[in-house]
């Protein structure tokens, strides 16, 4: 029978509407598609600049002891040197050394997301790691008192430690300049320890205390400003906290004190299991 002029209409309407359907369908495929490919684009863009801020703060963080480990070698090639200052020198040299490879190591499991370690750190280790690399550090004029660690025990990892509060020094001196007087004492704030590093320079104005921190941010010309920014992550994953504040001296010169606060471990009896272990 055939169909009627309204019929035909109808038929023809549904057909318009189903290619339409179609139309629209195809166009939303063609966009996810597209958005997915964006979306992995970016994600690879992402990687890769995760990647790059990574080596560049892998960089900054082993200048410092290797610069340390080179001078300490250069020192011992002294022929006149008696025989037991070689060996100081060298046996430094190696210290150096194994807190660098140590180092690197830590920072590829933070590429990888690791968490800082639990165990067990005596903080009179860490003082005796850091006295033993910052010395090379310090410039004639200017002065570092490492003072007596209190016997604490923080749990994570010695040589991200270690990097991180050797990064505080190596600003203080900078900061501080030819005649810089830094100090570092550690102090039992409740079930906290405190770790502060303190200069004479002209300190951090109010506006910055915050932006320091920052990935990049920087007021020095030759600064890379990263390695504050490796401090305050270094103390999150230890489950601490960085700040800064002024630290008492005259107007002119007021001085910074960076304050690393750390939760303490359950005692000094979990250091001694772990390396009796």
């Amino acid at each position: 029978m055939p169909m009627s002029p309204d019929d035909r209409t109808t038929e023809v309407a549904a057909l318009r509407a189903a290619l339409a359907t179609a139309i629209a369908e195809r166009d939303t495929a063609r966009r996810t598609l597209r958005e997915r490919e964006l979306d992995a684009v970016l994600a690879r863009h992402q990687r890769l600049a995760a990647l790059g801020e990574m080596a560049a703060t892998l960089a900054h963080q082993i200048r410092t002891p290797l610069s340390a480990a080179l001078l300490y070698a250069s020192n011992a090639t002294n022929a006149a040197l008696p025989a037991a200052r070689r060996d100081e020198l060298l046996g430094r040299t190696i210290g150096c050394l194994d807190n660098l490879e140590q180092l690197v190591g830590d920072m590829l499991g933070f590429a990888r997301g690791a968490a800082a370690s639990d165990a067990p750190v005596g903080l009179p280790e860490v003082f005796g790691a850091l006295a033993n690399s910052a010395t090379a550090l310090v410039r004639p004029g200017q002065q570092l008192d490492c003072r007596p660690a209190p016997d604490a025990v923080v749990c994570g990892n010695r040589a991200a430690l270690v990097g991180a509060i050797l990064n505080l020094v190596s600003n203080a001196l900078q900061a501080a300049g030819p005649a810089a007087a830094v100090q570092v004492e550690g102090a039992i704030d409740g079930g906290n320890v405190e770790i502060r590093v303190a200069d004479n320079g002209p300190g951090v104005p109010e506006a910055l205390r915050q932006r320091i921190f920052e990935p990049f941010f920087t007021s020095r010309p030759d600064g890379t400003g990263l390695g504050l920014a490796v401090v305050r992550s270094v103390a999150e994953a230890h489950r601490g906290e960085i700040r800064v504040e002024a630290a008492g001296g005259p107007a002119d010169r007021p001085g910074a004190r960076f304050i690393l606060r750390l939760p303490l471990a359950a005692g000094v009896g979990a250091l001694r299991e772990h390396q009796a272990a």
